[in-house]
């Protein structure tokens, strides 16, 4: 009955779900953050649904590498010789290593904020473009590893695509910290 479902294809769409989940959180706990953040302050409710988003992230990014293990494992020369694999296993790992970051350093600094106004901590002002950096790498990773995702051909290399990746992180970086006073409602 379900014949028509073969291995390659149930770990196909096992990664797609994880991508959404994955990408859904982040960018709902993103949204999460700057609707939030109006006041200049965040509420414990708030940081309880940012914290379900980050759950959702980490619950999407564990089921896109068990999935795209076994991808791999349908075709590992195809897969490990792909620029475009190559390109976004490194975005997936900075995603990862970004939501450690987030998690166990700009949570914990934004609990230590419950209710304050940011615009009157000077340590919050202080780590704020980390924070904004943080989500900033957030989203334009998982953008482009979405996008890398659905592209069948990318007729670019490794070095062409994380450097396209990392231009556009540095500029988004950029951009973001040079609007954080109006974005975090700082003095």
């Amino acid at each position: 009955m379900l014949d028509f479902l073969d291995f390659k294809t149930i770990s196909l769409i096992a990664h797609v779900f994880g991508a959404i989940i994955g990408a859904g959180g982040a960018f709902a706990s993103d949204a999460m953050f700057f609707s939030t953040i109006k006041d200049g302050r965040i509420t414990r409710q708030e940081l309880r649904f940012m914290r379900l988003g980050g759950k959702l992230v980490w619950i999407g990014l564990g089921l896109l590498i068990i999935s795209g293990i076994l991808l791999v494992l349908t075709n590992p020369d195809r897969y490990l010789t792909s620029d475009k694999f190559l390109a976004k296993l490194f975005i997936v790992g900075v995603i990862i290593v970004n939501g450690l970051i987030f998690h166990l350093i700009h949570i914990p600094h934004i609990r230590n904020h419950l209710g304050l106004k940011f615009s009157e901590s000077p340590t919050f002002a202080k780590k704020a473009p980390l924070l904004i950096a943080s989500g900033v790498i957030s989203m334009i990773s998982w953008i482009f590893t979405v996008v890398l995702g659905m592209l069948r051909n990318v007729p670019y290399n490794y070095l062409e695509i994380i450097g396209f990746y990392l231009i556009v992180s540095v500029l988004a970086i950029t951009g973001a910290n040079l609007m954080k006073k109006k974005i975090l409602h700082l003095s």
